[in-house]
């Protein structure tokens, strides 16, 4: 009976081991499914690696012209796109040379979303006339305008700590003045020169030229009787206003001819009397 009794209390022990490894195995298989969909939903909305940059401090522009389909449809994505990525216009300018209506956009896009703008931009494009991209690696010359702003800054405490001391006679003192000046105005163009190129940097450019053929359809008009009566007043009226002015260019004969032929008629009375004395 105790035999029975262990056997059976062995087997319940057993299936509810099972059990448990089933349900493990079965929340395991359930959390590398989830760290998977979180991985590709990570992938796909990661930002498209920028190839222009590499980690450098590089000003990146753009100068792309490209014709589209409907230039207003194409600016109200644009414009989507910018706020999408923390853009901005800086210019717009709409313009119609018939019949090529043109806008022309300048944007300025954060460094890190440029490539991601670029790429929803081309998908506005119908043909591409032209697409540049050109980068200047600026690196260098924000550590040299650094170095430069740390030795100014040293020498002008150094002036400032002798005027403070008052150490030296007058002219030393008015000269030191006068280095603090200098130093403080190179300073300012210094760290005003930082600010451009840091700006120049943290906001890359884009130059958008698009647009459109337009296509003028010219309604065509049934003559009737009325239409054709218009047309035929309209034409008698320019007419006689061409006649008159041909007249008027010919005031001169009006004047001259009635003398001409005054003289003539008295020349000619004049010759039939003296035809008849004789």
């Amino acid at each position: 009976m105790n035999a029975k009794l262990f056997a059976c209390f062995v087997a319940c022990i057993m299936l509810v081991s099972c059990g448990q490894s089933m349900k493990s195995e079965a929340t395991a298989d359930v959390m590398e499914l989830e760290q998977k969909t979180e991985s590709q939903q990570v992938s796909i909305n990661a930002p498209i690696p920028d190839i222009y940059s590499n980690g450098k401090k590089v000003i990146k522009k753009a100068h792309y012209r490209f014709e589209v389909n409907n230039v207003k449809t194409t600016t109200e994505a644009i414009e989507s796109a910018a706020r999408k990525f923390g853009a901005y216009i800086e210019t717009s300018q709409l313009v119609l040379e018939n019949p090529i209506l043109e806008n022309k956009i300048t944007i300025r896009v954060p460094n890190e979303s440029f490539a991601d703008l670029l790429k929803e931009i081309d998908q506005q494009s119908v043909f591409v006339n032209f697409r540049n991209i050109t980068t200047d690696d600026i690196s260098k010359d924000f550590v040299d305008l650094e170095s430069r702003l740390k030795t100014k800054r040293e020498v002008e405490q150094r002036y400032m700590e002798i005027l403070r001391s008052k150490a030296g006679s007058i002219e030393e003192l008015l000269e030191a003045e006068e280095k603090i000046g200098d130093l403080h105005e190179e300073i300012e163009a210094t760290i005003s020169r930082l600010n451009y190129l840091k700006d120049q940097v943290t906001y890359s450019t884009l130059q958008l030229e698009y647009y459109q053929t337009i296509t003028q359809e010219i309604a065509k008009i049934e003559n009737t009787f009325w239409s054709d009566s218009a047309e035929a007043l309209g034409a008698g009226w320019n007419g006689i206003t061409k006649v008159l002015i041909a007249l008027l260019y010919l005031w001169p004969l009006f004047i001259v001819g009635p003398i001409v032929y005054f003289l003539i008629r008295r020349v000619t009375k004049k010759t039939k009397q003296q035809v008849k004395s004789v």
